[in-house]
């Protein structure tokens, strides 16, 4: 008796916890792809959880193109791009070339650089190394590195299978320092010489390599889906993709037909191995080619915020947890469509800034969640 009495005291606490995990493990199941009529009549239980503020603050106005790219630097100093589009921004002298601006803690927004050869993307690492997705429209189609603390500026992509990249166009950064990066053609009269949509990855030269010039680049998606904008989640292992695919090259580009696809939108997730390399994709968000999703964000608990500037059920913000559930959606003012969205840091890492198309706005709002931050 004494050793049964025993025995089920030992045992006791391992079954507790046998039945937590078997709880966790349920409630971690990836739920069925969030569909069409998932956004527009799903009743959105935790949205003052994750907005308990509609109070938008206007931090910059009056840009010519389209607001993109925001990142955050460890002073607080929140980076955006303007994208000066060829069609809507050219006058008699000529074509602009994009701009890079900065917010500095408690400061106004100036220019930090221009021309910024047409910068969409931007993320920044863990040592204030600025990454740019320098875009087409006469831009750089290039992906450059910037020291903010010193300046210095470098080239680390520009080809790939000895042909010009597309255009780049967003861009996340691994605890490792490797860079992800979409590639596609939204706009822009150059001709396209990747004969795919595609995204890759940029492994960083080791330490003492004695390597120079441009970083290996691997192609790692290239089913020649418009991937538009690339988000990791907080621990690196899992990269988001969201497609928005308007079915055409759009404005004249010169690409052969093939590049052409029915136009499509949602968001998927690629668990990575420790090479950074995807596994299948994993469906999250389906719009049934009637919708876009653009930048994203996510908080530190993982779940991803993203920015629909299209949508049946209206532009906004989403977000969704890790396992695809949607559990929050907020309209900007005048329902302007968001393209991008960004966290602060420090005391500010619950402020999501919020970038928008056609209007030349950026927007803040004090959220339920912080932004998750760069690794070492």
């Amino acid at each position: 008796m004494r050793d049964r009495t025993l025995r089920s005291r030992l045992l006791a606490p391992l079954c507790i916890a046998l039945a937590l995990l078997q709880s966790t493990l349920a409630h971690a199941q990836p739920q069925p792809p969030v569909r069409l009529s998932g956004l527009q009549d799903a009743t959105l239980t935790r949205q003052q959880e994750f907005f308990p503020s509609t109070a938008f603050e206007t931090v910059h106005a009056g840009g010519c193109g389209v607001m993109e790219g925001i990142a955050t630097a460890s002073d607080g100093s929140v980076y955006f791009t303007e994208i000066t589009r060829s069609v809507g921004c050219s006058d008699a002298r000529g074509v602009q070339g994009g701009r890079i601006w900065v917010i500095p803690p408690g400061g106004r927004p100036r220019v930090f650089r221009e021309p910024s050869n047409m910068a969409a993307g931007l993320a920044i690492d863990a040592q204030d190394r600025l990454v740019a997705a320098e875009g087409a429209d006469f831009g750089g189609r290039r992906v450059s590195v910037t020291d903010l603390r010193s300046g210095d500026y470098r080239v680390v992509a520009y080809f790939h299978d000895n042909r010009q990249l597309n255009a780049p166009n967003d861009v996340a950064i691994d605890r490792a320092g490797r860079i992800y990066f979409s590639d596609l053609r939204l706009f822009g009269p150059e001709t396209i010489e990747q004969r795919i949509h595609a995204v890759y990855r940029l492994d960083p030269p080791a330490a003492g390599s004695g390597a120079k010039g441009l970083w290996p680049i691997v192609r790692i998606l290239g089913d020649n889906a418009k991937v538009n904008g690339v988000e990791l989640s907080p621990d690196g292992r899992t990269l988001y993709a969201g497609l928005c695919d308007p079915g055409t090259n759009a404005l004249g580009e010169q690409g052969p037909a093939p590049l052409d696809r029915t136009g499509s939108g949602g968001l998927l997730a690629y668990a990575l191995d420790a090479a950074g390399n995807p596994g299948a994709p994993r469906v999250l968000l389906d719009l049934e080619k009637a919708g876009c999703v653009d930048g994203m964000a996510t908080d530190t608990e993982g779940n991803v915020y993203l920015a629909l500037p299209s949508s049946p059920g209206g532009p906004g913000l989403y977000v969704l947890t890790p396992a695809g559930q949607l559990v929050a959606r907020l309209v900007l003012p005048n329902r302007e469509s968001p393209v991008n969205v960004g966290f602060g840091r420090g005391a500010e890492a619950n402020m999501l800034y919020v970038a928008t198309v056609g209007v030349g706005k950026v927007y803040r709002l004090r959220v339920g969640k912080n932004g998750s931050v760069p690794g070492p």
